[in-house]
């Protein structure tokens, strides 16, 4: 129960990596603030959470598009209207579009851009100084992604370039929040996933499975909770000294080549 008197947001949080996130900061003592642009699937989530015998279930859904700067105030406004103050975030909403960069065009390049990366941008702009205010030595975790680090000649991955370049310039303004939050105690960091199944991949699973053995030392693909331990040891005491830093979750995808 290492978050036990915790407020903590999770955007994204109606499915995939964010719900198993939520669950495991809530069954872990924290109280929590879940985000997403669908409202049915959201209450669902927060429904589901306080339903469960694991946790301690304080828990509210806010409907919200996390590429919107208004949205992103309100949803720390309500947060801080709730519970008084906020200790963890968990940036996690995001959106994959791929093409070869030969067939990009503004509509894919705008999507991309405004969730991954201004989504981020407003989401630290609004959570940082609530997190100060609420006695700093608070912890933000961005979902990053392996790609943003890691350029793969893997054919599957054609067409992730603006993609890739999305959450490249996630993790460089992960490093420069960090060097503004440490004033007030404040970590931020980011989390290099790879592939990672969930209900949002837009494939089987069994397909999903045999491109985790393609691609990743370990023969198979990632689970939304084992990215949300992670979430949960970064977001903790337990990484009281560290900051700034990419933690790379990723199967072992990153050190193998086609």
């Amino acid at each position: 129960m290492q978050f036990t008197g915790k407020v903590a947001i999770i955007t994204g949080a109606s499915s995939g990596i964010g719900l198993a996130a939520a669950q495991q900061l809530a069954a872990e003592g924290a109280k929590v603030v879940l985000a997403a642009r669908g409202k049915e699937r959201l209450d669902e989530a927060v429904n589901n959470i306080k339903a469960s015998r694991r946790m301690l279930a304080v828990a509210i859904g806010v409907v919200m598009d996390a590429s919107v700067d208004e949205d992103n105030k309100r949803l720390v406004d309500t947060a801080l209207e709730t519970y008084g103050l906020l200790n963890v975030s968990f940036i996690n909403a995001g959106v994959h579009r791929a093409k070869p960069i030969s067939e990009v065009d503004a509509s894919m390049l705008d999507t991309l851009y405004d969730v991954n990366v201004k989504g981020v941008a407003y989401a630290l702009k609004y959570q940082l100084p609530a997190i100060e205010k609420s006695g700093g030595k608070g912890s933000v975790v961005i979902n990053s992604s392996c790609l943003g680090s890691t350029v793969t000649a893997f054919p599957i991955f054609k067409g992730n370039g603006p993609y890739a370049s999305t959450k490249a310039a996630v993790d460089i303004l992960m490093k420069y929040a960090a060097i503004e939050a440490i004033d007030h105690g404040t970590r931020v960091n980011s989390i290099a996933a790879g592939a990672v199944f969930t209900n949002l991949v837009g494939a089987p699973e069994e397909a999903f499975e045999e491109m985790g053995k393609m691609v990743g030392l370990m023969p198979r693909a990632g689970r939304p909770e084992e990215i949300a331990r992670c979430v949960c040891f970064l977001a903790s005491d337990e990484a009281s000294f560290v900051t700034g830093t990419v933690l790379t979750a990723d199967g072992g995808s990153s050190l193998k080549g086609p």
